[in-house]
């Protein structure tokens, strides 16, 4: 199967081309490339062969909507049947008001696919009739070749930009250095832009960590007692499955798809302060549970692999252009 990613824009950014340059590589959309041992375009750069590709997969945030539109345009004026147009939405959902637009016509993008998908439940059921589940691929096998001797009495945070919180996860990491004897904590790829509380983001964090390489962050990381991550939104979770193949223990929100697969003894509702204390009260006093729950994630985060994603993948485009693809979702979606 010949695929391509396609972008929403003239040129590929060169943080894109960094990212895929990465080794190993970062968890996430853009692995579904390496997957399928594919290719990145953009639409100008490959208009007048679409027929080339077996598939064409692309985003679904606003500045890719018109590439979406132009792309079955193309394929129907030219009466390609050929080429599969598989488009995925990649944000969480409580940030689509964000966005501004009118969410009738966000569903008559979707309706533009051939296949259309989600990456956890809560994201898909709020898309159209007919969506498919499927998180991003993760190359689990080299993420699990990784070390570090880079050890330290901390824990990590992880901050979201689409979210921005630190107020009550400041507030709870200090009563958890001072219950559990914990030396630091470090926020991770904290940008002070997004972040409400920057003024004073110094003198909370013992260590900010900006957004860095993945090799640098996961070097960082990897020397954790423990992440926190009480993300209040609805995301697969790509840091969940990156953790697990590093045996990182994650307290996490009961609201990331891979925390409650991989973690689930360590996950409650984000703003539980008192269940999230009994969390950490796991991961510190009770050696043997951890030793269980650790060695049941390592297991299970190839439910996120490459082998298994592929075959998520090709089974849900076989149902979708079966059921007949882009006039099935014109129709009923």
């Amino acid at each position: 199967m010949k695929f391509t990613h396609v972008m929403g824009s003239n040129s590929i950014p060169s943080y894109i081309k960094e990212c895929l340059e990465e080794q190993p590589a970062r968890s996430g959309m853009y692995n579904w490339i390496f997957v399928f041992n594919g290719e990145i375009n953009t639409y100008s750069g490959i208009k007048g062969r679409l027929h080339e590709y077996d598939v064409i997969q692309t985003n679904m945030s606003p500045k890719d909507f018109q590439t979406v539109i132009s792309i079955r345009e193309e394929l129907t004026r030219t009466g390609n049947t050929k080429t599969k147009l598989v488009i995925n939405n990649d944000y969480v959902c409580e940030c689509w008001t964000k966005w501004g637009l009118d969410p009738r016509f966000y569903d008559s993008v979707q309706r533009m696919g051939d296949m259309v998908f989600g990456t956890e439940p809560h994201q898909v059921s709020n898309m159209i009739n007919g969506a498919f589940c499927m998180p991003h691929p993760t190359n689990t096998k080299w993420l699990k070749r990784m070390g570090s001797d880079s050890k330290s009495d901390s824990i990590g945070y992880v901050f979201h930009w689409w979210e921005g919180g630190t107020y009550l996860p400041f507030r709870t990491l200090e009563r958890v250095k001072e219950k559990f004897n914990i030396k630091k904590s470090r926020v991770y790829g904290y940008k002070p832009k997004d972040d409400a509380l920057s003024s004073v983001a110094t003198t909370m964090w013992d260590e900010i960590m900006p957004l860095d390489s993945f090799p640098n962050y996961a070097e960082m990381i990897m020397g954790e007692r423990c992440v926190y991550d009480p993300n209040p939104f609805h995301t697969y979770g790509r840091n969940g499955v990156e953790l697990a193949c590093w045996g990182i223990p994650v307290v996490g929100s009961n609201r990331v798809f891979s925390y409650m697969k991989l973690f689930p003894e360590l996950c409650c509702d984000p703003y539980d302060f008192n269940a999230t204390m009994e969390k950490f009260d796991i991961v510190f006093n009770q050696p043997e549970k951890m030793k269980e729950i650790m060695a049941r994630a390592y297991e299970e985060v190839e439910y996120f692999n490459y082998d298994n994603s592929r075959k998520r993948f090709l089974e849900a485009l076989n149902i979708a252009v079966e059921r007949g693809g882009h006039a099935w979702y014109q129709k009923n979606g």
